[in-house]
């Protein structure tokens, strides 16, 4: 497969590589970038059409190992080689490239898993978690036109603080059902109860987490993101009344101690 097929032609020069790779190398924590116009527009409009004929399932996405609703908004349609994409989707060009983009290699054995997303209006938010332990890296692409800060669904980007700070405000027990609007009020907060993916090395105490950036899930932007480099702590801010939609791909390291798929 041609990348160039895809792909905006300023992220596939060595000049518009090279000015990418080098935004990753400077974040001092996580590794992430933050590609805007990155689909070439025919290709996600095509996208975007097909998505609109698909039936979403909430409790899919929504179901923990435990069968614990988890507090996450949100339906899901696991992609498949039936879904307009899937050519790029599974691609083994893609899986390099975005390896290549963060500064790092591809797990000797790697296979994608990519939710294709659905959000409601009136959206409840995801709570603070990561994605990371088998997951390599993480790419979330948004396909959400005239999509505003105000408008919610705010990526939110934290790191944990390893000093306690008397100010923070403690929130744990997250509901299900809760509307996490104090997301948009805390640029600081502490949990003893976060959610999935919190490293197994640190134990489940009280922490501060700080908010390090906010990322605005508009039209044809792609967060591609290193959770090897960093477990990269994040969540969701409500949204306002407007459908959201995109999908999240995640690059599967098979070859990881911990891995429990097939």
């Amino acid at each position: 497969m041609e990348l160039s097929r895809w792909i905006n032609s300023n992220y596939l020069t060595p000049e518009g590589i090279a000015d990418v790779r080098e935004s990753v190398k400077a974040k001092p924590t996580m590794k992430y970038c933050v590609l805007d116009n990155f689909f070439l527009p025919e290709r996600i409009d095509a996208i975007i059409a097909h998505h609109a004929t698909l039936k979403f399932n909430e409790a899919a996405d929504r179901t923990g190992h435990d069968m614990v609703i988890l507090p996450y908004d949100g339906a899901v349609k696991w992609a498949d080689d039936n879904d307009v994409g899937a050519e790029f989707y599974f691609a083994e060009e893609v899986k390099e490239y975005f390896c290549y983009l963060l500064n790092r290699l591809k797990p000797p054995r790697a296979s994608v898993e990519l939710k294709l997303r659905w959000h409601k209006p009136h959206a409840t938010g995801f709570w603070i978690h990561s994605d990371s332990v088998w997951r390599s890296i993480v790419a979330i692409m948004y396909f959400n036109k005239n999509w505003k800060a105000s408008d919610g669904g705010l990526l939110q980007l934290w790191r944990p603080d390893e000093a306690s700070y008397d100010k923070s405000t403690i929130f744990d027990d997250i509901r299900s059902d809760q509307r996490l609007d104090f997301l948009n009020e805390n640029q600081r907060l502490k949990t003893n109860t976060p959610g999935g993916g919190w490293p197994s090395h640190w134990p489940h105490q009280s922490r501060d987490m700080i908010l390090v950036d906010q990322i605005v899930p508009a039209y044809n932007r792609l967060f591609l993101c290193d959770l090897d480099a960093d477990p990269t702590f994040h969540s969701v801010t409500p949204s306002c009344d407007k459908i959201r939609t995109g999908f999240v791909y995640w690059l599967i390291n098979q070859s990881h101690p911990n891995f429990k798929g097939k």
